[in-house]
């Protein structure tokens, strides 16, 4: 007959175990906190590199005038605010860049993400980008993605006057992206 008694765990085991286990999560839910926020920087990079090629596409594809411009209503074009606040993609009939009742909305893209920084420079207007039906554009621009949160991981899309774009983690001349500028 073996002498087998039960054996617990005591006192002293758990509030080790505990402490322990606590200092990892402590450790790595900062570092999760950072994972999720350089994978919205990249979603929002590809929903936006989708909505230019889609534009561009759109242009070629009718042969008419496609411009993407930020949109806080998701129905017109905006002069001011932010381009986080949305973007819409319509067929420009008219040519003047501007969306009226009867020209087909092909896309309204909502708000990014609290805290999520959008930002567009151009030699032209910073306002919309027109694709022209060969699918080339007027000016040359980049758009800056950035959350302040992790701004090491800021990108940049660098649209050239042939409709193209391309993902780069600096601006052009190799200069930084800065958050908020």
């Amino acid at each position: 007959m073996s002498n087998s008694m039960p054996r617990g765990v005591t006192l002293l085991e758990i509030l080790v175990t505990m402490g322990i286990s606590s200092i990892i999560f402590g450790l790595t839910i900062p570092a999760m906190a950072n994972l999720i926020s350089q994978n919205r920087i990249s979603t929002q990079v590809n929903h936006l590199r989708a909505s230019l090629d889609l534009t561009r596409s759109v242009a070629i594809k009718e042969n008419e005038h496609a411009v993407i411009c930020k949109s806080d209503d998701g129905e017109k074009c905006s002069r001011t605010g932010e381009w986080s606040q949305g973007w819409i993609i319509f067929v420009d009939d008219n040519h003047n860049r501007r969306r009226s009742e009867d020209e087909r909305l092909v896309l309204a893209q909502g708000p990014l993400p609290e805290g999520t920084q959008l930002n567009y420079r151009a030699f032209g207007s910073r306002h919309y980008v027109a694709y022209r039906p060969m699918g080339f554009t007027k000016t040359n621009g980049t758009f800056t993605i950035c959350n302040p949160a992790v701004p090491d991981r800021a990108k940049a899309l660098i649209l050239t006057k042939t409709g193209r774009v391309r993902l780069s983690d600096t601006l052009p001349g190799s200069k930084p992206i800065k958050c908020g500028e």
